[in-house]
């Protein structure tokens, strides 16, 4: 039987089902790209303003104070793959947050430097190449996985830094030139490991999560609205308590928190469902190896958020799919390179789809050198496959949250006027993405919501009679 005859009898096959049917959910095998001894630290972003997302590292190179460690930037070639490093020497065991920190339009890096208690500035000349711009005192002691967030209101980046060996977090606020004031200092629990920032109260600013890795807690610390917190909330989790992730698991408009814990008498991940007030459930736990690391995004694009977790121990990445209630079963295993450590999700190549990029550190003293990128293959139908819609179709966006793009996709079998509009939680129209006759076929938009607050929003596609809405959420 020819290829064709047998493409179109499964076609037929499938397209007997009277519902929307998920073919696979999987990623390519891993793509290794080496840029030294134990790679720590990792995020991405649009670096050289080109369109797609880079990686930046942080090269630790040993345990203890060596003075050689760096930071690498991998430049991607537009399809998923990526240049050779570039290297920028900074402190002595740094972790990274990125950021527009001097607001000219371009992601910078802030560095917190363990050994030297030291904060980095490397700003970006807007085609990804770095200025080691200027360095201050920490506040504290061993600096670590630091955060970057409008923590004042006033529209420009500030900066949260655990301090692991003091117990407490500094919270610098920004001049609006990437410059800072003396910090706050908080105290938190024992050993601060890593921050993250977001509205948990729905208030309209953000409020900071901690998690202390001597004290198998996660500290919640909530916003007065000007960069003031409040005394923190302490939450049980495991021990070890690594780095957290914030996601709206369970549909419900709410801030989720997954908290990996690395201890070896507790490794799972802990999953503790919001409240919209800034509380959390008692947590739910979820079975890893020696898990470090949680990125939440939708996998699967079915309209949930899932969680992919670096397994340590194991060498590996873990995917959880979301069974829709903030329920989780292990999808796949991605074997990854020497000690897995941190993890991002973006979609690297530009098809639609979240990707993956994992640092391998080291384990137990053997060390790691390289960037794992794992391809996201999935399809969701096969008339995405072909290229062509049996019915009306409005897709869940990609990536969800996102900050501050996004992708809607929507299927039309007939040519038609098309309207697509974005709406705010009050119901008032806050975009127009579409508005004329559309052909048949399978289409993609690209919303920009940079000039909006974080918040859960809504986008309704409406073509002659079909009318459908979902829910997105725009976390910054």
């Amino acid at each position: 039987m020819q290829k064709s005859t047998i493409l179109l009898f499964v076609a037929f096959m499938l397209f007997e089902s009277p519902d929307s049917v998920l073919l696979a959910q999987t990623f390519a095998p891993k793509v290794d790209y080496v840029v030294g001894p134990r790679p720590y630290t990792l995020v991405s972003g649009d670096f050289d303003a080109d369109g797609d997302f880079d990686l930046a590292t942080t090269r630790s190179g040993a345990f203890e104070s060596d003075g050689i460690d760096s930071v690498c930037i991998l430049m991607n070639n537009g399809d998923g793959t990526f240049a050779l490093p570039s290297k920028y020497s900074v402190g002595d065991f740094p972790s990274l947050t990125n950021a527009d920190l001097d607001k000219d339009g371009d992601i910078d890096l802030a560095a917190a430097d363990y050994f030297t208690n030291t904060i980095y500035i490397l700003l970006n000349n807007g085609a990804g190449v770095f200025l080691l711009a200027s360095s201050f005192a920490s506040g504290g002691i061993n600096p670590h996985k630091l955060c970057a967030s409008d923590l004042d209101g006033d529209g420009d980046f500030d900066l949260a830094v655990p301090n692991s060996g003091s117990s407490n977090i500094s919270v610098f606020m920004n001049n609006g030139n990437a410059t800072f004031v003396s910090p706050l200092l908080y105290t938190t629990g024992t050993r601060p490991h890593a921050a993250i920032s977001a509205d948990l109260d729905k208030d309209g600013d953000y409020d900071l999560v901690v998690t202390n890795n001597g004290s198998a807690s996660v500290a919640v610390m909530l916003n007065n609205g000007k960069g003031i917190f409040a005394q923190r909330v302490d939450y049980p989790v495991g021990l070890f308590a690594q780095s957290l992730s914030l996601a709206d698991y369970n549909g419900d408009g709410c801030l989720d928190l997954a908290v990996p814990n690395a201890g070896p008498a507790t490794p799972y991940v802990s999953v503790l469902i919001g409240n919209c007030d800034g509380t959390f459930k008692p947590k739910v736990d979820w079975t890893g190896c020696r898990p470090h690391t949680v990125a939440s995004a939708d996998y699967d694009l079915d309209g949930d958020i899932d969680m992919a977790v670096t397994n340590n121990e194991c060498n590996s990445v873990s995917v959880f799919l979301n069974g829709g209630n903030g329920t989780f079963t292990l999808h796949s295993t991605l074997p990854a390179g020497i000690g897995t450590q941190h993890i991002v999700a973006k979609d690297f190549n530009g098809d639609g789809k979240i990707d993956l990029a994992a640092s391998n550190f080291d384990n137990n003293g053997v060390p790691g050198n390289t960037i794992s990128v794992f391809l996201n293959h999935s399809i969701t139908s096969m008339s995405e496959e072909l290229g062509f819609a049996k019915t009306y179709s409005l897709d869940q966006n990609y990536p969800n949250p996102f900050n501050p793009r996004t992708t809607i996709q929507y299927a039309l079998p007939h040519s038609g006027f098309v309207t697509l509009r974005i709406f705010n939680m009050l119901g008032e129209q806050t975009a127009t993405l579409v508005q004329e006759n559309i052909s048949a076929g399978i289409h993609r938009v690209e919303w920009n919501a940079d000039d909006l607050p974080s918040d859960v929003y809504f986008y309704r596609l409406q073509a002659g009679t079909f009318i459908q809405t979902k829910k997105l959420i725009l976390l910054k």
